[in-house]
């Protein structure tokens, strides 16, 4: 009989807790709270903040994370990279990097094992992962990355599209981590004939980079498919670059975006 999986976690349980210290190593000391659905931060010296500022990270907000060694070979420390996306007071969103750094151990392999548990963490509840009831926390029980087909119009946009991509989108999906190919699209209905003789057990997805038009291409080329009927339960996405996004809008309106 399988074992029963572990009960969900209620919001503010605490996975993990820990002292950092910051990028460049003179700066302030925070101590780091990581629950379900966000990253608490408080800084410790020089003195704790009676009001903290960006001291709540909500997940929602968080693209992804990685660790990261320092060029001096002096430096025993490992650095523990967030890159988040919290919105404005306009609405917009701006880039936001976290960078604190795991000094608490005499070499850098121990300091790197540490930033490397919060990394794993992490990684696993923006993926919807589970987490052993207890054991150890390493790399290894990250499955391997999802693989995305990028579908790119350079011509969208009024010719902005891949400017866009290049700018915005592709290092959004590098910061998660997931691991992606990209094709230029280069005529009307390139895009349906592609996916027509797609291998799709080797995708986890495909994004369309674009307006509306290359989705419909994309969704008649499943539909074209002599398996169209498991081919249409491929996750699709889009990203609006287009001039209009009506689509794109209606998704995110229904969506509750």
């Amino acid at each position: 009989m399988a074992p029963l999986p572990p009960p969900p976690l209620a919001a503010s349980t605490p996975l993990l807790h820990g002292e950092f210290g910051s990028h460049p190593a003179r700066g302030p000391r925070f101590a780091l709270t990581l629950t379900p659905q966000a990253l608490h931060i408080q800084r410790l010296r020089p003195k704790p903040e009676a009001r903290p500022r960006g001291g709540l990270v909500p997940l929602a907000e968080v693209s992804g994370c990685c660790t990261l060694r320092s060029r001096s070979p002096s430096d025993s420390a490992a650095y523990f990279c967030v890159y988040t996306y919290p919105r404005g007071r306009r609405g917009g969103r701006r880039r936001v990097t976290r960078t604190f750094r795991a000094d608490g151990a005499g070499t850098y392999e121990e300091n790197r094992a540490e930033a490397q548990r919060w990394a794993t963490v992490l990684t696993c509840l923006l993926r919807g992962l589970p987490l052993p009831g207890d054991g150890e926390i390493t790399s290894h029980l990250l499955p391997r990355p999802p693989r995305l087909l990028l579908l790119v119009n350079p011509f969208g946009g009024r010719g902005l599209a891949w400017q866009w991509c290049k700018n915005h989108v592709l290092p959004m999906i590098s910061e998660a981590g997931l691991s992606f190919n990209l094709i230029q699209t280069e005529r009307q209905n390139h895009a349906r004939e592609l996916v027509q003789g797609l291998s799709l057990r080797e995708w986890d997805g495909i994004v369309t980079v674009s307006g509306d038009g290359l989705l419909y291409e994309v969704l008649n080329g499943l539909l074209d498919r002599p398996d169209w009927e498991e081919a249409v339960k491929t996750p699709v996405g889009i990203l609006p670059c287009g001039s209009g996004n009506a689509l794109a809008g209606a998704v995110n309106h229904h969506g509750g975006v």
